[in-house]
């Protein structure tokens, strides 16, 4: 079974997220990150790494109200 784990890009100086995603394919991994960027008010990015590969990062959009996610 592959190793994902998702890295959280934060837009403060606090210490790095990372953690290993319970997930056996690319989808489930991304699916996994998105939720753990929108549960870190923040977070800009989630970087998704398989074992010490970066493969996908996805952004956080801004609303139209100029917040967050």
């Amino acid at each position: 079974m592959p190793t994902f784990f998702c890295f959280i890009e934060r837009n403060t100086p606090s210490v790095p997220h990372m953690e290993p995603l319970d997930a056996a394919t690319e989808e489930e991994a991304r699916a996994q990150a998105e939720a753990l960027l929108r549960s870190h008010a923040s977070g800009v990015a989630a970087h998704i790494l398989l074992d010490d590969v970066q493969i996908a990062t996805i952004l956080r959009l801004r609303e139209p109200d100029g917040s967050g996610g």
